[in-house]
Parts: C-alpha cells; structure tokens; sequence
C-alpha cells in the first residue's frame, strides 16, 4: 500500500540537468524548489551538482570517463582515415609526364 503514494518522477534531458546545476550554482535557488518545478527529487539535483563539479557536463553522460576517452580516440583515428580516403580518391598528377602519341 505503501507504494500507492510514490511520486513518480520524470525523465530529465542534459538540458534539464544543466540547468538545475547552474540554477543552484549561479543564482542560488533551493535545491527543493528546483525539484519541484522539475518533478525530481532533491537528492537528484544533489546528484547532479556532484557529477559537474567532478567532470562538467560530461558528468550527466552515462559513459564513464575511460568509455568516453577510447571512444575520442576512435573518432580520431576515423576522421584520419577519412582524410587518407580522401587522398586517395585524388591521386597526384604528374605533369612532367607526356602521353606518347
């Protein structure tokens, strides 16, 4: 029964999340009139502010740090590859070179 009574939250965007953190920070609003208004709970907006003053807003992402580095670097190396692709699509001309009739 006790269960009846839970308030159900809703699911926030990083958006959302920025916003409480720096609705806090900056101006210094109430952690409990932030969740009110944003239907969280409080320990969440505690949870948030946590997070970014830990990493920022790469705090609010699911990915872990070492997740989020490797996948850096995996967009790297692509974006090399790319540009060697690329490269190859426009292969050098060598005008010092005649066509033999």
């Amino acid at each position: 029964m006790h269960g009846q009574f839970r308030k159900r939250y809703t699911k926030t965007t990083m958006e959302q999340k920025v916003y409480a953190v720096k609705e806090v920070i900056d101006n210094g609003r109430g952690r409990k009139e932030l969740a009110h208004e944003l239907n969280v709970s409080v320990n969440s907006i505690t949870t948030w502010i946590r997070k970014y003053k830990e990493c920022g807003v790469n705090g609010f992402s699911s990915f872990s740090r070492d997740e989020i580095e490797r996948l850096k670097e995996i967009e790297l190396k692509y974006y090399e590859q790319l540009k060697e692709m690329e490269n190859l699509k426009n292969p050098p001309t060598f005008t010092h070179l005649r066509k033999l009739s």
